[in-house]
């Protein structure tokens, strides 16, 4: 891996501002400034933190809408929108600024709000992204397969200006029917950045999801901060653990699971907006759109994590009947509070829910609910194995003992046990008598364990840290030094986390797809390596030439995973894929009759990635002189089907 490059310097520096204007703007457009501070002072990380997540669910709804009215976005717009935010913001808040720092006050009052908890928000947050932007220094194309899958939806909205029904040139897809919210953040990044930069849409990608990945822990700040009555310290905490002890979701780069991480990241947000329309006096219209933004955007974002949600919602909602009982308010009062947020949210994205009746989902989800899929298959699928995998054993001591705590003194952050018991019956509903395993994985609940997790230890570890700042004047930043020291640590930790066994396109891949561009015809079909996935029902790319219609613009025989669930151009194309690759892996590359099948299919080269897989043998191929060898650099080769050969 190379050094940090001048486009990724350029790309940290600018998205604060790309990530935060628009939502920045709204807030100070809807929400009193009072309900931004902490305390009698302003908590600038709360603002930041809450914009960035707003940013994130506005950029899917403005998409959606664009689309619904005909039109495209592009950088021009993009850039123009950015510029509006930043207007409303100077407007809004200029003048208060102004007249407090006008005001006569010695440079110590001026810097009150920079006390110990925000200095040490900020220590962890920049050794949080730094430590996530030092992994992927040189890597210009994300790891595993989903990257391949997430980066040619980021492409395909670049190319339109927007939403697509379309997957061509890139695969003969007629429907689009998937979550969109992380690539239309990537290419709303894109679109503002892009001519700045310099970097191609794979690196994009992988630059937005470390940024992402860096926001879903810092997300869970304001949460942690309400959930535990205003405490400072366990937000830090929460944040700390999440982004620099916990192996996820740190370890989402390997994956390249990038649309879950974009929806945790919006999750907290979300539930903290929900919170703040649901608990203020008096019905408020503006905390109420700001809920019905955070939500819908969740939704469009990440169907599942939108679950998670819903999972809150059922403690909190109880909470809130007993609190409303005591006060003596009509009990009606919550619920209706909670509809005037769900319903107009689903609303926004009902156009695209509807949507989904153009692709396989509804076939897929019936398959669940109505037991059809094998039961041997459900449960390999829906396996997680062992926590500690997904959260250390002493994290998972530490939230354990902070669930019991908070229960035994019936502290509002007790709401997070129950959350967790909630998810884990959502996600199993066979657990009380329902159907509908497997639509949402174990293994995604597990992976996003981290987040009511971390929120436990904060609310555990931050009140013991504030009890001890409160005993002496600079206790504050003694305890901010210890946990710079064990940030530190983790970071040194994390640095380590990104694992070469994922990478599919390696540099020697890279060098080939230039080849390839550079001395192949525009219709060349290259057959690559592949194997069944997801209980035999999917076919899955092992190696780069997955990657090749992307990164070159030629065909080949593995389209992404996205053929299971989206419409095709030609009828039955998802079994047309399957039987394909079953009938090679039956058959010798080098045999008369697998040579002529292909030639039938029409495929005239083979790909050999560094990577390899189990359906193409090399021997086959130099033992049979119809593959005539036309590159090779240490493992990849390169072959051209010769058309007069048998």
């Amino acid at each position: 891996m190379g050094p940090i490059t001048w486009g990724t310097a350029t790309a940290a520096l600018t998205a604060p501002l790309v990530f935060f204007l628009p939502g920045w703007a709204l807030l100070t457009l809807l929400l009193p400034a009072d309900r931004l501070s902490a305390g009698d002072r302003p908590d600038p990380a709360l603002q930041y933190i809450l914009a960035s997540g707003l940013t994130m669910a506005l950029v899917p709804i403005g998409l959606l809408l664009v689309y619904l009215a005909g039109m495209r976005m592009g950088a021009g717009v993009v850039l123009s929108i950015l510029g509006v935010s930043a207007l409303i913001v100077l407007w809004r808040r200029g003048p208060v600024w102004w007249a407090r720092w006008q005001q006569p006050r010695s440079l110590q009052d001026r810097w009150a709000w920079l006390d110990a908890p925000l200095v040490a928000l900020v220590v962890t947050a920049l050794l949080i992204l730094g430590v996530r932007l030092w992994v992927v220094r040189g890597i210009n194309i994300g790891f595993w397969g989903d990257s391949y899958q997430h980066t040619m939806i980021t492409q395909l909205l670049l190319d339109h200006g927007g939403l697509f029904q379309s997957w061509e040139p890139y695969a003969p897809l007629r429907s689009f029917t998937y979550h969109f919210g992380f690539h239309g953040n990537v290419a709303w990044f894109q679109w503002a950045t892009g001519w700045l930069t310099g970097n191609s849409t794979p690196r994009t990608v992988v630059l937005v999801g470390q940024f992402l990945n860096a926001l879903a822990a810092l997300a869970l700040y304001p949460l942690t901060v309400r959930l535990c009555g205003g405490g400072r310290w366990a937000g830090v905490i929460a944040v700390l653990v999440a982004g620099l002890l916990a192996p996820m979701p740190m370890f989402y780069v390997n994956w390249g699971r990038y649309p879950q991480l974009a929806g945790q990241a919006i999750l907290p947000i979300a539930l903290w907006f929900t919170m703040e329309a649901v608990e203020t006096p008096r019905w408020d219209a503006r905390r109420l759109t700001l809920a019905v933004v955070a939500v819908a955007g969740l939704v469009l974002t990440h169907y599942r994590v939108a679950v998670f949600y819903a999972a809150f919602l059922v403690p909190y909602l109880l909470h809130r009947l007993c609190l409303t009982r005591k006060a003596g308010v009509p009990w009606p009062v919550p619920f209706l509070r909670l509809a005037s947020i769900g319903f107009p949210s689903l609303a926004i994205a009902a156009p695209w829910l509807l949507n989904l009746a153009k692709g396989r989902y509804p076939v897929i989800a019936a398959g669940f609910i109505e037991r059809t899929v094998p039961s041997s298959w459900v449960a390999e699928y829906n396996a997680m194995g062992p926590l500690h995998a997904f959260l250390p054993r002493p994290l998972l001591l530490l939230a354990g003992l902070g669930g019991v705590w908070s229960l035994w003194r019936r502290k509002r952050i007790a709401l997070v046990v129950l959350w967790i018991g909630v998810t884990i019956a959502f996600i199993n509903p066979h657990l009380i008598g329902l159907p509908g395993t497997g639509l949402i994985t174990n293994f995604a609940g597990a992976i996003a364990l981290y987040l009511p997790a971390s929120i436990l230890i904060g609310g555990l570890v931050g009140e013991g840290v504030a009890w001890l700042a409160r005993r002496a004047r600079f206790a504050g930043y003694g305890l901010g030094a210890a946990l710079l020291l064990v940030g530190l640590w983790g970071a040194r930790q994390q640095a380590g986390c990104l694992d070469p066994a994922f990478q599919l396109v390696t540099p020697a891949d890279e060098q080939a797809m230039s080849w390839i561009r550079e001395n192949t015809p525009t219709n060349a079909r290259f057959l690559v390596n592949a194997f069944f996935a997801y209980g035999g029902s999917l076919v899955v790319g092992s190696d780069a030439g997955w990657w090749i219609p992307l990164l070159t613009g030629r065909s080949n025989t593995i389209p992404p995973i996205n053929y299971g669930s989206e419409a095709a151009v030609e009828p039955n194309y998802w079994l047309q894929v399957n039987e394909f690759v079953r009938r090679l892996q039956n058959s010798p590359l080098d045999d008369p009759t697998t040579v002529q099948f292909l030639k039938e299919n029409g495929i005239t080269h083979v790909y050999l990635g560094d990577k390899g897989g189990p359906l193409l043998k090399l021997e086959e191929l130099q033992r049979s002189a119809a593959y005539r060898p036309v590159y090779h650099q240490g493992q990849v080769w390169i072959f051209e089907l010769d058309a007069d050969q048998e």
